[in-house]
Order: structure tokens, then sequence, then C-alpha cells
């Protein structure tokens, strides 16, 4: 004779449903007792609803003596995280859940991350603060997107998405001084933004083995198309096409759901599992990861990679997913009771765990309003008529039973309409069939649950097609879909850098520029061309691509305005071994600021693919600029001895010498890396500081050669003072430096206190502090001054132009006093 147990079931959502009407499947369980429960006790039954005003180990045991319960299972995080798990144990009763130090992975986001950190678990780069000021400083020196985490619980609403640096602070400010989300916001996580597919991972573990469970995708918006406020999921569908191959061999794969699973159980799962236990954390439960799957990395995350797949941990949740639950279990085809019995015995290794090879879909109707204010007690129709079947299933969340016996609405997320079908466009069809037969005042619903995956299937279903008929570009790894969606999204950004004389858009052959419409009469146009150099692998090693954009534009058109020249429009070249959409837009939409800044038009471009040409995550840069100014204005011109030298301030190294100074930071720093606090400023990284973009000169330098006195410039590059300033001068003319006349930045002191450098060595690679030089007439020299610092130059008189002691046939040189 089989021995029933009677199961408490902590929990009043459809999550929690959907565990009561599978463990109900079993043969060895009588009734399961649902607290504070809903209104499922009247469509299911063998359930019985306990309300409880107060969840806690005391009011739990009483019921489960009352009930004559063996088991618990925790539905909820917020008890498990509060130590419900050990207080009952305590007490001699049985609990399917982690303890309260295990379940820090979810009560803690700043644990989380540590934890990830400390044992090679792949998620993005993050920050914690407890310090407002602190966090807020920190906000302002990233040049990349973020996330705002509240490390406490907060019902699943705690993380916050913002779109600029404005929304950050905002963010900011919400959690951890306006506290919205209470004492969650106490301390906070800052962590980088990463883009892809969501995808969420469970597994059953007794604290050594595990089980893992088809990978769902959740739908968090609130509206189609992922638009609108973040809720607690309006529906969900497993398995996610994306991540698993549907037509696996299941006995290939030792998780039955392919390769890229297999690698997950393997870098996350096993090792959160294995990490757990040494730290003296076993985790016994459901373990739950927030994954975010990219086709190729983008970010300097420590991802982990298989098939073309990118891998990071978003989050981990210490309990089942809601509405993730409704359609996992629904493939389940061992006995849950079975599984939740061989996981606090610590046997889960013996049992071995079938799944259907099935589709399931739920779609959640939600009040009007949510997810915000909502009214309740509206009568829900149709609930009773509906007999759930092992195909269909209407999964009770926010309900009741009121005065009359009707069922009405209690909650925010109402009820979870799941279907199971062979194929998911089938799945998705019985779902919003079956939600149709339900209806309360002002329901509302996604109509758009599982689109994503069909549009995947029918790409893949092409794709498999044309590959049969003919061989396609993509299969040498070139994608110009990728190509075209970067021209989309820099198509505005460009658009914005429009001027007078513009009379093309981007994606011709060829750019037009009408010099007479911008105002020339008889121009002599000049021309630069440019790259970044070496200053890209740190950029590309930190995931910072905003800014390298600013330093191309900078080194062409600072070249242009030399010439007295205005530069007129510019012209960039991308190459890479594989786009990346994001990376490729935010290095032109640096492009584009760079160009506006400086007056001139973005008006074309190539975006290189070159598959083996370059590593995946490796792309160049060259740009080419032009410019024009009037025959009679051409500079240099008239310097003659006793005209004053002008330094302008550079912002930094700039974009020259980065393959010495990456050699003194990777070798003479002492283990420090571009992510470590930069020993002469406590406020930035070192790669932040190298990362400054090159300063534009050209609004400013223009400036000053129209208000007159301007005999030539010199940009301060490759070879420093040293070797540029000569470049301009005429031959018998010399440059008297006198050093000690302007500021030389920390980051230049620091490289040559690693370098052990000679000042000479120093003037003759890098700017040293000055990135523009002006040749000034003497009697201008208070009025140019004035000019440039009106525009916000920092203006140093670092020497003059004397007479040659050797010959007037002698070639320029510089000579430092």
């Amino acid at each position: 004779m089989t021995i029933k147990n009677n199961i408490l079931v902590i929990g009043s959502g459809s999550r929690e449903h959907a565990i009561t009407w599978k463990l109900l499947e079993s043969n060895k369980v009588d009734k399961v007792i649902l607290v504070p429960g809903n209104a499922s006790s009247l469509t299911m039954e063998r359930v019985i609803t306990v309300e409880c005003s107060k969840i806690d180990a005391e009011s739990i045991s009483n019921i489960c003596k009352q009930h004559n319960v063996e088991y618990v299972f925790v539905g909820p995080e917020v008890p498990l995280v509060d130590g419900i798990v050990d207080e009952l144990k305590r007490k001699g009763i049985s609990c399917f859940g982690p303890t309260k130090k295990a379940a820090q992975l979810e009560g803690s986001k700043v644990f989380c991350k540590d934890f990830m950190a400390r044992n090679n678990i792949p998620t993005a780069r993050y920050q914690t603060f407890t310090d407002y000021n602190k966090a807020k400083q920190y906000i302002e020196s990233l040049n990349y997107k973020i996330v705002l985490k509240a490390s406490g619980c907060a019902a699943g609403k705690g993380v916050l998405i913002p779109n600029n640096k404005e929304e950050e602070l905002e963010g900011l400010k919400r959690i951890m001084v306006d506290k919205e989300f209470g004492s969650a916001g106490d301390e906070i996580v800052i962590e980088e933004f990463l883009d892809g597919e969501e995808c969420s991972l469970m597994c059953f573990s007794d604290g050594y083995s595990l089980v893992v469970m088809p990978p769902a995708q959740d739908h968090k918006r609130i509206f189609d198309g992922d638009k609108g406020a973040n809720t607690g999921g309006m529906g969900a569908y497993a398995p996610a096409p994306f991540i698993v191959d549907c037509n696996t061999d299941k006995s290939k794969s030792k998780s039955a759901f392919g390769t890229i699973i297999d690698r997950c159980v393997e870098t996350i799962l096993k090792p959160t599992i294995n990490g757990m236990r040494k730290e003296g954390k076993p985790f016994v439960g459901v373990l739950f990861a927030g994954l975010m799957v990219s086709s190729s990395s983008s970010s300097s995350s420590s991802s982990s990679t298989t098939n073309d797949k990118v891998i990071n941990v978003l989050e981990f949740n210490c309990r089942m997913g809601d509405p993730e639950t409704q359609v996992v279990l629904p493939l389940l085809e061992t006995d849950l009771f079975e599984i939740v019995l061989a996981c606090i015995e610590g046997r889960l290794d013996g049992l071995d765990v079938k799944w259907s090879n099935k589709f399931a879909v739920t779609v959640v109707a939600a009040s009007k309003g949510y997810p915000d204010s909502y009214p309740k007690g509206l009568k829900i129709n149709g609930l009773l008529e509906n007999k759930n079947t092992n195909d269909n299933i209407i999964f009770q969340a926010g309900t009741t039973v009121n005065g009359n016996n009707d069922i009405v609405t209690n909650g925010g997320r109402v009820l979870s309409c799941t279907s199971v079908s062979e194929s998911l466009e089938d799945a998705i069809k019985k779902s919003y069939k079956l939600i149709e037969t339900i209806s309360f005042e002002g329901m509302q619903y996604r109509k758009d649950i599982g689109q994503k995956a069909l549009n995947h299937l029918e790409r893949k279903k092409q794709q498999q097609g044309q590959s049969k008929q003919s061989v396609s570009y993509s299969e040498s790894g070139v994608d110009i879909e990728r190509g075209d969606a970067v021209v989309d999204n820099i198509g505005p950004l460009a658009k914005a850098t429009t001027r007078l004389g513009c009379v093309s858009d981007l994606g011709g052959f060829g750019a037009l520029f009408d010099t007479k419409a911008a105002g020339f009469k008889d121009p002599i146009l000049v021309s630069g061309t440019d790259g970044v150099g070496t200053k890209l692998k740190i950029a590309q090693e930190l995931g910072i691509h905003d800014s390298i954009g600013i330093d191309l534009v900078a080194m062409c058109v600072n070249d242009v305005v030399v010439q007295g020249a205005e530069p007129l429009f510019f012209l960039d070249y991308f190459a890479t071994g594989r786009i990346h959409v994001d990376v490729a837009t935010q290095v032109i939409s640096g492009i584009a600021r760079g160009c506006k800044e400086s007056g001139c038009a973005l008006i074309g471009g190539e975006t290189a693919e070159m598959p083996g040409m370059y590593k995946d995550g490796e792309y160049d840069l060259a740009g080419f600029s032009v410019g024009a100014v009037e025959r009679d204005q051409m500079l240099p011109s008239n310097i003659q001895e006793g005209n004053i030298l002008l330094g302008l301030a550079s912002s930094g190294v700039h974009s020259n010498g980065y393959s010495l100074v990456r050699y003194l930071i990777e070798t003479k720093s002492g283990g420090l890396t571009y992510n470590s606090i930069a020993p002469f400023d406590s406020t930035k990284t070192l790669g932040q500081v190298l990362l400054t973009p090159t300063k534009l000169y050209v609004l400013s330098c223009l400036a000053a050669i129209k208000s007159g006195g301007v005999n030539g410039l010199a940009h301060i590059t490759g070879g420093g003072i040293t070797e540029n300033l000569p470049r301009v001068i005429p031959d018998g003319l010399d440059c008297e430096i006198e050093l000690g006349s302007w500021e030389i930045l920390p980051i230049f002191k620091y490289l040559v206190e690693l370098g052990n450098m000679e000042t000479e060595e120093l003037l003759k690679t890098f700017n040293s502090g000055i990135g523009m030089i002006l040749i000034v007439s003497p009697d201008k020299v208070d009025s140019i001054t004035k000019s440039l610092e009106s525009n916000n130059e920092k203006v140093y008189k670092i020497g003059k132009i004397i007479n040659s002691k050797t010959s007037k046939q002698s070639k320029s040189k510089v000579i430092y006093k």
C-alpha cells in the first residue's frame, strides 16, 4: 500500500498553483495545503486553502500540525531569504528550498555578484556601493550603458535599465535616496548593460548534484513588442529554441537539451552548486539562473562562449520563476514529489528525470492598470466552466472568492493560461484560444507571447532551405543584415551633422559637397587622413567604444585646421572580423559627435566585415577629412623671428604613443590593469584616463585665425613637440621652448616614472600636455589668447621663434631652455 503524504505549498501565485497541480499528479500525495493560496481550490480537488496573514515558521508550523503535513514546498523568495527553511527544520519539518545562507544568492545582489566573481561564473562587470555620492561619482565616470540593481529583495522590481546619463542618475536617486524599494536599496549594484536574448534556466539540486530543466523565456514588459513598464512576467514559453536544438539526439547531450545547455551546466550551474557547498552554504531546492544569450561578445564581461552563443549570468534566484514554472512543469514527466524528496534526502543523482519533447506556452491575464494600481473584486467569467487537462490548464494567481461564492480578481496578474502541444506555433494558438474563454472587466494580456521564438524558427528554416539550394555570403562569415542594421542606426546620427554645402545622404556611391553653397569663393581644398592606432586595443579590452570615434575625427580635422582650413566633411572606414551592431554603432556615434563638435558633416563611410583578417571583437578605424580655405588665407604664412608660441593644453595622451603606453602599463606597472584605479587620480581607472578623447581644436583655432595675427599652427601628435613644430617653420628659423612654462599632466609624469624616461624622450614621443601650438604675431598675443580662452582653451605662452644660429638654409629645430 502506497503511503500518501500531505504537502504544504507556501505562496499565492500561478507558480504555486502549477506546483500544486503537478504534486497532485503523484500517487504518493494525498492533499496539498496552499498558504495563503488563492481561489484555485474551487477548480481543483484535494486542495485546501488556508489564509494566513503572516508567513513565518510559527504560523506555518501550526498549520502543518493541523493538517498532518510532512513536507513544505516554499514558492516565493521572501520567506526563503528570511530563513523560514532553517526555522522549520529546527521544528522537525522537512522543507524543499534553500537555507537563509544559500538564499543570499537572491537576497543580496552584492553577494551574488561577488560570489560569481569568486567562482569565475560569467557575468557583466560591476561595482557595488552603499554611499550615494560615491555611486554618483562612479556613474558619471562611465562611458557605457548600465543597469541599476537594488541589492535586496524588491518583488522583482528593483532593477532599472536607464537609457542615458540623466536617467542613470535619476534611477540612482530613486533607489538610494528616495528609497523607492525600501531597505532593498541600502546597497546598490551598478553593472554593465548586456544586450541579447534573455533566458531562464532552472535546475533542481540536492546540494551536490543537479537536474536541469527546459530553458524558458519570459516576457517582462506589459505591452506587445516589449514596450511599457516591467512586470512580474506577462507570459512565457519553453523550451526556448534560440538556445535549444529541439532536434537534438538526447543520448548525445548530457542535459538532453543540446550542447549550449550542456555548456551552461558545466560553466554556470555546476560551479554555482559546488561553490555554494564549498563556502558552507549547500543549495537545496531550485536554482534559477537568469541568462543573457547573444550571438557573440560585445562587452568586457567574462562570458561563456559555445556554438557562437555567448552566455552571461544576469542574476540568480533561489526559487522557481513565475511565469516560467507554468511552462516548465507541464513538460515534466517524472513525479515532482519524487524529485522533491530526492533533493531533500540528498539522492537526486539516483533519479532519472524525464521531460516531454513538446512545447508549452502560457499567457498571463492581468488587471487593468497593472503594473501600477488596479481594481480588485471583479468577477471572472468562464473560469469554472473550463475543465483543466494536461494540455490546457488555467493557473490562478490574483484570485479570491467573494460573498456570493464567485471567483473574483485579487491581484495584478490574475491568471496564466497554459497550453501544451507538439509544435510551438500550435501551443501558442491553443493558449490564446484558451484565454479567450475567460473574461473580467479591464482584462489585459499581450498578443505576442512566443512571437520572437517563431521568428527565430522561421529564419532558421529559411537558412536551412537556402543551404540546400546554394551557398550564401553569410556562410563565409559576412552578414549583410548586420551591416545594414549599422547603417540604419547611424543614419540619424550622420543627419544631425549636416551643414551648409551637403547635397547627399548616406547610402550613395559617392558623397557630394558644394563649396559654393558653404560660402567659399576661390577655395583650396585641404585633406587629412589618419587612424587611432593601438589606443583601440585598450578600448576593445575594456568594452568602451563610444569615445574612440572622437579620436579619429580629431586626428584628421586638427591636421586640416593647421592649414587655416575649415573642415567641411568627413568619411570613416570601420573594419572588423565580425560586425557587432551595438559596437559599430557606438564607435560611429562617437565619430558623428566629433564631426558635430568640429562643424563638419559626416557624409559617408565604409563598414567592412572581414572574417579571418581580424579576430572576433577586434576592429580598426581610419578617417578622411576634407576642408577648404580661401586661396589668399592659407597657412602657414609670414612666420618670422619674434613670433610668439602659444600652446593649447591637451586632454591627455590623445592618440599617439600607445604602443609605448601599453608596454609600460602591461610590463612595468607592478601588476596594474586598465581597470585599476589610476595611482595619480583616485576618481578614475587607468583605462578611463587613457581613453580620454583627443581634444578637438577646430572651432577655437578657426576663431583665433579669423581674429587675425595667427601665422601658423602645429598639431602635436606622434613625435611630440620636438618633431611636429618644425614641420611648419621655414628654414633658417628655430623654435625656442621654455621648459616649465606649461603643466605636464599627471599621466605623463606617471609614464615617465614607469619608464625612467628622460625629458628629451618624453618631448619627442608624447604631446606632454600641449596638443596644438599657434605661431602668433607679438602684437596679437593678448587678443588671440582672449579669443582662445573664450572658447574654453587653456593657453600657455611657451616660447618664441628665433633665427637659426647656423645658417638661413638650415632646417628648423626645437631648442629647449
